[in-house]
């Protein structure tokens, strides 16, 4: 053992296994509420087109990335329950209201469909003989054919027109009306009664519209899915950053994009990684300060933020001895570090340098001990024996004690 050292940590404490369920759940929550906003927005959309015939959509159950994994399950599952519900619902109520829009014009008849021709009525005398059976039944059924054949012209006409309602219902919510507006004329011309071939021809234009906008839906809905994805750690992070790439997100998802502007996941990734590593250095921090204070060390005010946030913090030996030990952590990997330190204004020779080394690294075994057996396991990788190197100077602030005592003397001059 040594002076210096060096060794990597896990963090597996409670608090962190806590983190990691809330966020997992959290992904999935956002997910769900992506998709029911979606269906909100898109149910108010077909209101602008039907009315008050298409329902609107209730919020849902809420929740937040501070809520417990349970309570965040319990909530997703609600809100996807209510999706498919509400999904269903819209369906039926879209198609019912297009159907009822040209329920009108299917009950004029067909404009071009055949007419029974008028039969001119036949004048009797008295020389008139009764015809044979099989001529009268030549004469009915050269009557009814025509009216057969108005029959199947309207079921067809029919047949269309309910073909034409059907797409005009499929024709997303977000359509623009430079497309809805020629696709309601074509169910209007075909309901109305166009010919059959104008009419096949309207229907295929029709198909062919609604397929493409159909595809357009999918491209964003599948930006949305990305962008939601992306967005859902940003909201357990605190900080500017992860708040400032959460509104940058919400514009996108606002804005109907069908893709995901280059660079977005990976500036999303990196701010919510430096986020995790900040509060694993805080629960390194906190270990340690614990470990140190426990051993008789003393520590300033804000040890664990100043060695959490700058990566350096210093805690002073029992004693007057103006000794001390520089803790180290890594920003970007899990990394800590130890190294005894003297003040500046302490004088000693390098035996007593070398047993305030071998004192530390006794300690230092007691403090991995307990720092693991907090969640943090620490593995170390490198060590200077004691006496092998000269212990590096301080200045006197920067250990607690010498910094007091400092102070102290400045107090009494000041008297």
């Amino acid at each position: 053992m040594s002076g210096i050292t060096g060794a990597r940590y896990v963090v597996e404490t409670a608090a962190e296994r806590l983190a990691r369920e809330q966020r997992a759940q959290w992904q999935q929550f956002v997910q769900v509420r992506g998709e029911l906003e979606a269906l909100r927005a898109e149910a108010e959309a077909y209101r602008s087109v039907y009315g008050s015939r298409i329902s609107r959509v209730a919020a849902g159950a809420r929740a937040r990335p501070q809520h417990s994994p349970r309570r965040i399950a319990a909530a997703t599952a609600d809100v996807a329950l209510l999706v498919g519900r509400e999904r269903e619902r819209l369906r039926t109520e879209v198609l019912a209201a297009s159907r009822q829009d040209v329920s009108g014009l299917l009950a004029a008849p067909a404009a071009g469909a055949a007419r029974p021709a008028a039969r001119p009525r036949r004048q009797w005398d008295e020389r008139t003989v009764a015809e044979p059976d099989t001529r009268q039944r030549d004469d009915a059924a050269t009557r009814a054919a025509p009216a057969r054949a108005d029959a199947a012209a309207q079921e067809q006409h029919r047949a269309r027109a309910t073909r034409a309602a059907e797409l005009l219902s499929r024709l997303p919510a977000a359509t623009p009306d430079e497309v809805r507006a020629p696709c309601a004329a074509a169910v209007a011309e075909i309901a109305a009664g166009a010919p059959p071939s104008r009419a096949h021809l309207l229907l295929r234009d029709l198909a062919e519209r609604v397929t493409a906008q159909q595809r357009a839906e999918e491209r964003v809905a599948l930006a949305r899915r990305d962008l939601l994805t992306i967005a859902a750690p940003l909201e357990t992070v605190p900080g500017d950053a992860a708040a400032r790439l959460r509104k940058r997100v919400a514009r996108l998802v606002a804005d109907r994009v069908d893709h995901v502007p280059d660079g977005l996941r990976a500036e999303a990734d990196e701010v919510v990684a430096q986020a995790d590593r900040a509060r694993r250095r805080k629960a390194v921090a906190d270990a340690v300060r614990v470990g140190l204070t426990d051993l008789g060390y003393r520590v300033g005010d804000g040890f664990d933020t100043a060695l959490a946030g700058a990566g350096v913090a210093y805690a002073a030996m029992d004693g007057d001895t103006g000794y001390g030990v520089k803790v180290l952590l890594d920003r970007d990997d899990p990394v800590i570090r130890t190294q005894v330190v003297r003040a500046g204004s302490a004088r000693a020779e390098r035996a007593e340098d070398a047993a305030a080394e071998q004192k530390f690294c006794d300690d230092y075994e007691v403090i991995k001990r307990r720092v693991r057996r907090a969640g943090i396991p620490i593995d170390q990788f490198g060590q200077v024996d004691p006496g092998r190197q000269a212990v590096q100077v301080v200045a006197d602030e920067m250990i607690p004690a010498q910094a007091h005592r400092a102070a102290g003397q400045q107090r009494r001059q000041g008297l």
